[in-house]
């Protein structure tokens, strides 16, 4: 008769324990995986509003071209800001800790992967690791929450009655949106610099690693677009 290793008896007793433990490790992200699509938003945000800037400041040097189809240019430019508002309402969502959002991220690692040593100093001070101070953390966790003007602005005003839904009262009221709940130029560029900053203080510390959101290979490719527009206006 060949018995079952001790270790591998299942019993009333530590069946719970089990599964418990079980539970436990399903209940740990894979950090590397959120982070990968948590910065593959951020670049997709940055690159939209990049492509937004940048096209529209060429309009006065090009205006031959751009006047000769003055729609595409002008979807093409509502397109790039409505994409760069539609990541950030993803990254700073605040509905629901089981969507990856900065915020979420945030506490994951906090609780998951946050160590003692990231609050002490290091030889990769030297390059783009600060060692963590005490509440430094919960700090970010607020900046990425209603709590801040901005975020609240973003998360309240825009996704919650014209990006994610279209409000009946302000329709109703016929009330212009961008004018009553102005989201700028500057405060888009706040946003998105501010995720990033956070996203890498806590990447240096936990795996040593710093991302750019823009690609010196794609920062300038739409002045070839614009430059041929322009160059075979008639």
């Amino acid at each position: 008769m060949v018995f079952a290793p001790a270790s591998l008896i299942l019993t009333n007793c530590n069946l719970p324990i089990i599964w418990a433990l079980y539970c436990k490790e399903s209940l740990v992200l894979n950090f590397d995986n959120l982070t990968e699509r948590l910065v593959e938003e951020l670049k997709a945000a940055a690159m939209h509003f990049d492509l937004y800037r940048s096209i529209k400041a060429s309009i006065p040097s090009h205006k031959k071209g751009i006047n000769k189809s003055p729609n595409f240019w002008s979807l093409t430019l509502n397109a790039h800001l409505e994409a760069t508002r539609c990541s950030l309402c993803k990254i700073y969502e605040q509905t629901n800790n089981n969507n990856l959002t900065l915020n979420s991220w945030l506490k994951e690692f906090k609780k998951h992967h946050c160590k003692q040593e990231f609050f002490e100093t290091n030889e990769m001070d030297k390059f783009n690791r600060v060692p963590l101070v005490e509440g430094e953390i919960e700090q970010d966790i607020a900046l990425v929450s209603l709590k801040d003007s901005l975020v609240n602005t973003l998360y309240t005003k825009h996704r919650n009655n014209e990006v994610a839904h279209i409000s009946n009262k302000l329709v109703s009221r016929g009330e212009s949106f961008w004018e009553t709940y102005p989201l700028t130029v500057n405060d888009i560029e706040a946003l998105i610099l501010r995720s990033k900053t956070i996203v890498n203080k806590y990447t240096a510390h936990y795996n040593g690693v710093h991302y750019e959101l823009l690609s010196i290979y794609q920062k300038d490719d739409f002045k070839y677009v614009v430059d041929s527009v322009e160059k075979f206006a008639i």
